[in-house]
This record gives structure tokens, C-alpha cells and sequence, in this order.
């Protein structure tokens, strides 16, 4: 694909670009913020509710803990507690590193990429989809309407506008015509 690319180009996000990113940043935070502070809060309640917060067997038959119980409850908890803590800490921060700290970096420099380039066309017909290769790691294809794939010569270039540092997609441009993609 890189042979396609016929030029690169930046220029300043528009406000449209920016409330693009700005939803998509705080959807993935949505979508990590919430499970991490449960994660956290069941552990901490846990911890901090002792050995009454451990499942005490059947109705029938419940489960007695003595004072050993509760003395090996406290000397393992902190540590169970503190892996718990780390482990779910480490994932959320490599989420947060490689989903939202990219979306930030292109929100605070304010310019998208241009790459122009000759898009391989792949329809599908029987299924009515239509799809436009892309020179980008993450999405290699995207899927587009039939009147905007068939206004797409053969060999003419188009236009992809995405942020640098999260290869969001802003925009499809065929021309001045902006393609709608899904």
C-alpha cells in the first residue's frame, strides 16, 4: 500500500475534528474508568470489611471462622489486596496509554494528517457492501455507500484525513465530496 500514497500532508483541526475527538475520548473513558473503579471498590471493600466480608457456606451448614482464620486473614489479605490493586492498575494503564493518551496528544496539538493516496477498491455486491482499502495499520478497509463507490474512478486519488497520533478517521474526502464511511 505505501506505493499508493501519492503525498502527506497537516493542517489545523476544525471544530467538527475536534468534537469528533473529544466524543471518541470520552467514550473510551467511559468505557474504562467505571470497571477500574469497581474493580477497585469491590477489592477495597472486601479488604476492609475483614472476614465478615467472606462467603460463610450454606444457610444449612454456615462456616465458622476463629480467631486463626482471622489472623491468616489478615496477614495474606494486604498482599492479595496489593497484587489485585497492581495487576488491575497495569491493564488499565496500558488502555488508557494506547486508546486515550493518543486521541489527548492529537486533541492538544490541534492537526490531522492528510494522506493522499489511490485507494484499491473491493465491492461486494451480492452483500451490498462496498469498501475502500486504506494505507492505515489499524482499519486496512472501510466500508462506504454504492453512489460513493461508484464515483470513485479507477487510479483517482483520494483523501484521508485522520489525527497522528491515534489514526482516528476524521474524514474520507473524493474531491471536495466527502465520503461517508461506516
Amino acid at each position: 500500500m505505501p506505493e499508493r500514497i501519492a503525498r502527506t500532508g497537516e493542517a489545523p483541526l476544525s471544530t467538527d475534528d475536534l468534537r469528533l475527538l473529544k466524543d471518541k475520548r470520552n467514550k473510551q473513558l467511559l468505557f474504562i474508568l467505571p470497571p477500574y473503579i469497581a474493580l477497585l471498590g469491590i477489592g477495597l471493600f472486601k479488604l476492609i470489611s475483614g472476614v465478615g466480608g467472606l462467603p460463610h457456606g450454606r444457610v444449612t451448614n454456615p462456616v465458622e471462622y476463629d480467631d486463626d482464620d482471622t489472623q491468616r486473614f489478615w496477614t495474606v489479605a494486604p498482599y492479595v489486596f496489593g497484587f489485585f490493586f497492581l495487576m488491575a492498575t497495569i491493564y488499565f494503564a496500558k488502555l488508557f496509554v494506547q486508546s486515550i493518551y493518543p486521541l489527548m496528544k492529537d486533541i492538544k496539538n490541534k492537526k490531522k494528517s492528510l494522506i493522499f493516496y489511490v485507494p484499491a477498491k473491493n465491492a461486494m455486491p451480492f452483500f451490498n457492501k462496498y469498501y475502500l482499502s486504506t494505507p492505515l495499520y489499524k482499519k486496512q478497509q472501510v466500508e462506504i455507500s454504492r453512489e460513493d463507490f461508484e464515483s470513485i474512478q479507477d487510479n483517482q486519488e483520494i483523501c484521508l484525513e485522520t489525527g497522528p497520533q491515534s489514526v482516528f478517521i476524521l474524514r474520507l474526502k473524493n474531491g471536495a465530496k466527502e465520503i461517508k464511511y461506516y
